[in-house]
């Protein structure tokens, strides 16, 4: 190939390709329309972020208000009877009665078992012969005294033995009464565990005798409420399967923390007087604990912890402004605020990820 061949080969082959790409260019590109708004079709992200921003961010919102300071959170604690003893006998015997039915309620001193006291009945009635002889005797022995027919020794032996006899039927009497089991207050017997003609052992159990018209509401707290005025207080509580709430009155304090659970044991009373109630159930308790002082309150929800503490955010002049705040008692669905908010003030609990500060937001629930 001749070297002016060569030259024009390598010409042709650039030029070629220029043409090519204006070509397509003209066949396949579009044109770029301009816009007033943008100056062209095409809207980088910073553009787009500007455009979002500049809208009302859609919030919900709440109005803090004061509330009486509860320990709201719920408790767990247990009803306990006012009154619970295991009936027992005292002295050994055969069973000769019966006299209550498992769940009957009595009364104090009604006889529950009797025991066999015919062995004890004896002794007393020949112990009584007993007395009326040794009476005789003293009386003899005090007229032969005053006269000076018998010395002061023996009038003494004498008196002292009649005494004695004296104390032996008292004791007889009280070994008597024993063998009658009474109820030692007012309740109801639960199951028993003797039967007719069983011979009882001192101790042995007959049966359970539980008060349960006045119970206990038994809870533990925590330990930062010990300066509080807990004792003539009121608490509330409700139970399983029962959708009522139920108030009993505080009256004692245990005096010393549970070093495990930092905890202290309250005790309230309660006047089951209806039988509603049993001992040994479950009640969840909310105690107020603030004595019937006020403080404002603010959804759970509204609070946005981080490093630095707690903060909500609030809206001012339809912006979003961040305030640290400090917290107190939590209930189930709102929180103490002890400082930075205000009553009255409009605190976001919606959309709180996409706020910042001095976003302009709407509230679409006012």
């Amino acid at each position: 190939m001749k070297m002016s061949q060569k030259i024009l080969l390598y010409i042709s082959i650039p030029v070629l390709l220029v043409l090519s790409f204006f070509l397509y260019n003209y066949l396949f590109r579009k044109p770029v329309i301009n816009t007033p708004e943008t100056g062209s079709g095409v809207v980088s992200a910073s553009q787009s972020g500007r455009v979002s921003g500049g809208r009302n961010l859609p919030v919900s919102v709440h109005i803090a208000e004061e509330m009486a300071r509860e320990d709201g959170s719920m408790r767990i604690g247990n009803l306990v009877a006012n009154e619970r003893v295991d009936i027992v006998s005292e002295l050994s015997g055969r069973v000769i009665e019966i006299n209550f039915r498992e769940g009957q309620a009595v009364k104090r001193g009604d006889i529950l078992v009797r025991l066999n006291d015919d062995e004890l009945l004896v002794q007393l009635t020949k112990a009584e012969y007993q007395y009326l002889l040794l009476e005789q005797r003293v009386g003899r022995q005090r007229i032969l005294l005053e006269k000076d027919a018998v010395s002061r020794e023996d009038y003494d032996k004498v008196l002292t033995e009649f005494n004695v006899l004296k104390q032996d039927i008292e004791q007889l009497k009280i070994r008597i009464e024993k063998m009658k089991v009474r109820a030692p207050f007012d309740g109801i017997v639960g199951f028993r565990d003797i039967s007719l003609g069983a011979f009882l052992q001192p101790n042995s159990k007959i049966t359970n005798l539980v008060d349960i018209a006045n119970l206990i509401v038994e809870v533990a707290i925590p330990e930062k409420y010990v300066n509080d005025r807990l004792a003539g207080s009121e608490l509330q509580f409700s139970v399983e399967g029962n959708s009522n709430d139920y108030r009993a009155r505080i009256y004692a304090v245990d005096p010393q923390i549970d070093i495990r659970t930092r905890t202290i044991i309250i005790r309230a009373r309660y006047n089951n007087a209806n039988g509603q109630l049993r001992p040994g159930m479950s009640a969840r308790v909310t105690l107020n604990t603030g004595g019937g002082a006020k403080n404002v309150y603010v959804p759970n929800q509204a609070v946005v912890p981080d490093v630095k503490g707690r903060s909500v955010w609030v809206m001012k002049s339809g912006k979003a402004n961040l305030v640290p705040v400090i917290t107190g008692s939590r209930t189930a669905d709102m929180l103490e605020v002890l400082s930075g908010i205000e009553k009255g003030d409009t605190v976001i609990t919606t959309g709180l990820m996409q706020l910042r500060e001095g976003l302009s937001v709407t509230p679409v629930n006012l």
